[in-house]
């Protein structure tokens, strides 16, 4: 068993079987494949959190391919916890040992739960929205009582790295043969409109999801750019500009909207501008593979893909796919953002309608809300929610917004206590910051932005990735902190 102690070892040994189970397409297959994951895990804790960086970042992707899959995640962070308390055995004392933030969360937790039961939220909804929130955590409060070294942070980074250049190239792939190979038979037949299809779901199946996986991923992988040198450091820009054109591929206005404020808050705070010589070549090089991957991507489907269906000489006017009008489409998800036609459109059944109608609920339960599963939240996906007839809200309603979510479900009380939790997540930032761990500083003041801003167009609270790397990097904090104290 000295083999799985080795983390490389351990992750080929999982591809493989992952791979497999893709392969042979049964359930109960996926099913072994996780627990053995699990396993593997509890045999190595580092290479477990490594599993987890490499299976969350995919997987939509895996689940799609085989169900089985789905429970793979919850069982490696399961193999975790029971690791922990194994290890914390003669030190009980240890496990029970929470922040001010984790309290807070805790509350918050508990004011969402108690409320869905008073609004008769069926039990599995309630669970099911509860794991959206604390899943991540667990991380987490894990990685807070672990040692781990500076080779598993550069592990974990190199392994983000190169995990974020395939999920690109398979972007340009998705471009270039619009939607039609490398993607599961049921992504190819999404009924998507003009303005979504001409954006890159990649793997992560949404163009949000992986333009904020790909974001995360383009700045922790610049702590990696002293770490090469010679060609490998051309290398490595390569495949940061691999990383940035797709994210332009996705046409995120929500991650666009993060990266900007972050990079204002960057030019406030650390005022680094030799650091941005070598972002700015790789974001013009991304630039450049944007419009290429794009010019091809019209090549390839006006002179192969769909050239049969143009030998009529049909009028490209009217035709929806046609470049001049996926141009145009692109071009407008940035131009008419703000646009009075937009604004309407949001009022009738976009973000604007969502707030109104959380105003609408806040107002009749302003204390503690509705509850979890409630309002547009993972749960209400599932299940659906017992207030959706009363407020006249379709079944498909997901609130893109986690600011509106936890007023409409917690009330004053919860947002209240998610301002503490927030406010402590600052007060994280702000001692990191003074303590001029630069490379963490900026990572954390990165995470705390996406969060305020993506909580704007995102759940930001249960997107998965975001979650996890989030909580990585506190944990890593809560380490650092601590080495000072001592």
């Amino acid at each position: 068993m000295n083999i799985l102690r080795k983390d490389s070892m351990v992750l080929l040994l999982s591809v493989l079987l992952v791979t497999f189970s893709i392969l042979v397409g049964n359930t109960y297959i996926a099913l072994a494949a996780s627990v053995i994951l699990a396993l593997f895990t509890l045999m190595n804790r580092q290479a477990g959190l490594l599993l987890l960086i490499l299976f969350v970042s995919l997987r939509p992707f895996l689940i799609e391919m085989n169900s089985g899959l789905k429970i793979t995640g919850d069982l490696i962070i399961f193999a975790l916890l029971i690791w922990t308390a194994y290890d914390n055995r003669k030190n009980l004392k240890n496990l029970f040992q929470f922040q001010v933030f984790e309290l807070a969360f805790f509350a918050f937790l508990a004011v969402g739960i108690i409320s869905a039961l008073i609004t008769g939220v069926e039990l599995m909804a309630i669970i099911l929205q509860v794991r959206a929130y604390i899943l991540f955590y667990l991380v987490y409060y894990v990685v807070k009582r672990m040692d781990l070294t500076e080779a598993f942070k550069k592990r974990g980074i190199l392994l983000t790295f190169v995990t974020a250049v395939i999920l690109s190239i398979h972007g340009f792939v998705e471009k270039i043969s619009d939607k039609t190979a490398f993607m599961p038979e049921a992504w190819q037949n999404w009924s998507l409109s003009n303005t979504n299809h001409i954006r890159v779901y990649g793997l992560l199946k949404g163009p949000n999801e992986l333009a904020l996986y790909l974001a995360i991923a383009f700045l922790i992988s610049l702590a990696l750019f002293n770490h090469f040198k010679g060609n490998k450091r051309w290398l490595f820009l390569a495949g940061l500009s691999t990383i940035g054109a797709t994210f332009l591929l996705t046409y995120s206005r929500g991650a666009f909207l993060a990266l900007f404020v972050f990079v204002i808050a960057y030019f406030v705070f650390f005022r680094n501008l030799k650091r941005l010589v070598p972002i700015l070549m790789v974001t013009f090089v991304s630039a450049g593979l944007f419009y290429a991957v794009t010019a091809t991507a019209d090549f390839y489907q006006d002179n192969v893909l769909y050239a049969v269906d143009n030998v009529d000489g049909s009028d490209e006017e009217d035709d929806p796919s046609s470049n001049k009008n996926k141009e145009e489409t692109g071009y407008n998800r940035y131009k008419e953002a703000f646009s009075e036609d937009t604004i309407g459109k949001s009022s009738a059944d976009g973000r604007i309608y969502y707030v109104t109608k959380a105003i609408e609920v806040f107002k009749d339960h302003p204390i503690i809300g509705t509850g979890f599963g409630t309002f547009g939240g993972a749960a209400t996906l599932a299940y659906s929610s017992p207030i959706y007839d009363e407020y006249e809200i379709g079944f498909n309603f997901y609130s893109d917004n986690q600011y509106i979510l936890t007023l409409a479900e917690t009330g004053i009380v919860g947002v209240l206590i998610l301002t503490v939790f927030i406010v402590y997540l600052l007060l994280i930032t702000i001692k990191i910051y003074k303590q001029s761990d630069r490379p963490l500083a900026i990572t954390l003041v990165f995470f705390f932005v996406t969060m305020m801003v993506g909580g704007l167009v995102y759940n930001i609270l249960e997107n998965d990735t975001f979650m996890l790397y989030y909580f990585l990097a506190l944990g890593f904090a809560f380490h650092r902190l601590k080495q000072l104290k001592h």
